[in-house]
């Protein structure tokens, strides 16, 4: 968990990132923005950290296990070791990433970073680099006092509430890449991984929330990839088994791979297609299922839409399922047409 109540910050540098693919460059400040008022800084620490509060971590990686090769690594160390060096090494941060910047569905905008001291994570009170790019510009009505009226004019800005791109890095264990947490609000396709693989660099780490979350979207894969088309089972099995599985999370706080497997798809080819799947993960997707961890509940809130399910009924209805498999069942009447029965004791 993430606490910035403490928190401070003095400056903040922006700069201006232009899209690649029209050669616009970067438009570089030449010094930083001095924050002078409390009201301006919590706002600031606000739309910082508050996607953050609980974060699944990242840490910096490069493929030969050289961290120094890391270009946003190198630079955060850089300014850890010396904090009067934010604003120029900004600058550099803000070239790597127009270089990064190569598809053509990645738009400009604006880079804003700051170092801020006194974060507390997890009982440790540590200092960060607060790197922010905003893409998009909410319209505001502005309203100003003239002598005798009230004008009403439009104004365009970054919305505080809304978090496009982010990135925290918190200086803390930095022989393993440093831990921090990092966000894509606005793209979740392909081009989106520019952030998180191309500019910055950064994995999963190999913690109980990612252990957690891991094995539920494993799940809910070999469901949909490996089940339904071998068995051809309905939304219902399909439901049953989420359900299962989201019990298991909800009431045990240790995982075990051999309970999990008996307890969620209770049959012997499936369990043995599962630890097929996860193979293929291994190889394939480089996720690797841990036999055991803690099970992380802000990993299994976060992943709550995993375990839900729709069943679509022409253009007429939609029925949510999410417990008993015994209290629905499928059938077809005398003249061919499919029906759901479904049993329930209160009304809502």
């Amino acid at each position: 968990m993430i606490n910035f109540s403490s928190a401070d910050l003095n400056a903040v540098s922006i700069h201006g990132i232009g899209s690649k693919q029209e050669n616009e460059g970067v438009l570089l400040s030449d010094r930083p923005n001095i924050i002078e008022t409390d009201e301006l800084k919590g706002s600031l620490l606000q739309y910082f950290f508050s996607s953050f509060r609980e974060p699944a971590f990242h840490s910096f990686h490069f493929s030969s296990g050289d961290l120094s090769l890391n270009a946003i690594y190198k630079f955060a160390t850089q300014i850890f070791e010396n904090p009067t060096r934010f604003h120029e090494i900004s600058i550099d941060i803000a070239e790597q990433l127009y270089e990064k910047s190569n598809h053509p569905n990645i738009k400009n905008g604006d880079l804003m970073m700051s170092y801020i001291r006194d974060v507390l994570v997890e009982d440790e009170l540590v200092d960060a680099i607060a790197i922010i790019k905003s893409e998009s510009k909410d319209t505001f009505l502005k309203l100003e006092k003239a002598s005798k009226a009230i004008k009403l004019n439009l104004d365009k800005g970054v919305n505080i509430e809304k978090m496009d791109k982010a990135c925290i890095i918190l200086n803390t264990e930095k022989e393993d890449g440093y831990k921090l947490c990092i966000a894509d609000k606005l793209n979740k396709k392909s081009e989106a991984q520019f952030w998180k693989s191309d500019f910055l660099n950064v994995i999963n780490r190999s913690d109980d929330y990612h252990m957690t979350k891991d094995y539920i979207q494993a799940t809910k894969g070999f469901v949909k990839e490996r089940l339904k088309p071998l068995f051809e089972i309905d939304k219902t099995d399909e439901a049953a088994i989420l359900n299962r599985s989201k019990n298991y999370f909800k009431n045990e706080t240790e995982f075990n791979e051999d309970d999990y497997k008996k307890t969620v798809f209770q049959d012997d080819k499936a369990v043995a297609l599962f630890d097929e799947y996860s193979k293929d993960l291994a190889e394939e997707k480089t996720v690797y299922l841990a036999p055991t961890f803690s099970v992380s509940d802000a990993a299994y809130k976060n992943q709550s839409s995993v375990f839900k399910s729709v069943l679509k009924l022409d253009k007429n209805f939609h029925v949510y399922i999410h417990g008993d498999r015994d209290l629905i069942h499928r059938g077809s009447d005398e003249d061919g047409r499919k029906y759901y029965k479904i049993y329930y004791e209160t009304e809502s």
